[in-house]
């Protein structure tokens, strides 16, 4: 298998399971079992405890770093998890899932704009097709031409866009980290200071505490499926296709969202959908071997997966 096809492939998943997993959050907000912050909070210290002692089992040289690094994780955890979290999910709160998915994949289009007004690099008519097919393609997917499914407000559209800022942030910082930090080094320093981040703002004993088995049940799952995996095969999936290849591949969560509702829960599937999928999925074929977009990362040498 090429790194290219290995790469997309890696990102397909991840994008899977966040689309599998993005409705465990609204369902805890509309239950009221957590709030926003709270769950951005519990998320990041459920996943970095889930991935600490992995690697302590896996290969505990994964968790040595240069003080160097320091910087640059703290950075990726704070901004490009805690607070891209927070608004992600308060996106979510706020308006529903559709407008969060929607609004946080204008990111593609900011990490092709980098790319080219930063490193100077060729805006091709192909990328140009394909950020214009993924964009176009979870909009109908999330029913973005019905402003009922959407409901849509001031505060959702700016946290929904700040959700958009801080992902294609992430992202690129994310792959320029990657020459020299594996993959999940790289996520569970990140998603243990976004953890301590949120300690400062509540205490865990605080945000920890209170909830019951069937919600533990539910934070432990959307932690795990939804956090920690994802995210890290996204990571992997950095170090062998260009950033905003990984960011378009990215869009097929909401397609699988619409998928899994239609699968398990039988809610139908509107032919604008459908082809809001197939736009997508059609995006994703066209984005192969693009020159455009941030250079793929090198995987760091001392580990694989």
């Amino acid at each position: 298998m090429s790194r290219t096809a290995r790469g997309t492939l890696l990102v397909v998943v991840a994008a899977a399971c966040w689309g599998a997993f993005s409705t465990v959050a609204k369902v805890l907000f509309v239950e009221g079992a957590v709030t926003p912050q709270a769950l951005a909070g519990i998320r990041a210290a459920l996943a970095v405890s889930l991935l600490l002692p992995a690697l302590l089992l896996w290969n505990p040289a994964l968790l040595r770093i240069r003080p160097a690094d320091l910087p640059v994780l703290a950075f990726l955890g704070i901004a490009g998890i805690a607070i891209n979290n927070f608004f992600y999910l308060t996106t979510i709160s706020l308006t529903a899932v559709a407008t969060a998915v929607l609004l946080q994949y204008m990111s593609p289009i900011l990490v092709a704009s980098y790319a080219v007004v930063v490193e100077r690099r060729p805006l091709t008519g192909r990328l140009l097709s394909a950020l214009a097919a993924a964009v176009a393609g979870c909009a109908l997917v999330v029913r973005g031409y019905n402003p009922a499914a959407l409901r849509l407000s001031l505060p959702g559209l700016l946290t929904g866009l700040g959700a958009a800022v801080f992902f294609a942030v992430y992202t690129v910082v994310s792959q320029r980290a990657l020459g020299r930090l594996d993959s999940w080094t790289l996520l569970t320093y990140a998603f243990g200071f976004a953890a301590l981040f949120w300690f400062l703002l509540t205490p865990p004993w605080v945000l920890l505490a209170g909830h019951p088995p069937r919600v533990w049940g539910l934070l432990l799952l959307f932690a795990g499926l939804g956090t920690a995996v994802p995210f890290g095969l996204y990571l992997r999936g950095l170090t062998h296709v260009p950033a905003v290849t990984a960011q378009i591949v990215s869009t097929l969560e909401p397609v699988v969202a619409a998928a899994a509702a239609f699968l398990v829960r039988g809610e139908g599937l509107e032919a604008l959908q459908l082809l809001g999928g197939g736009l997508v999925l059609g995006a994703v074929l066209l984005v192969q071997e693009v020159p455009g977009g941030t250079a793929s990362a090198p995987c760091a040498g001392h580990t694989t997966t």
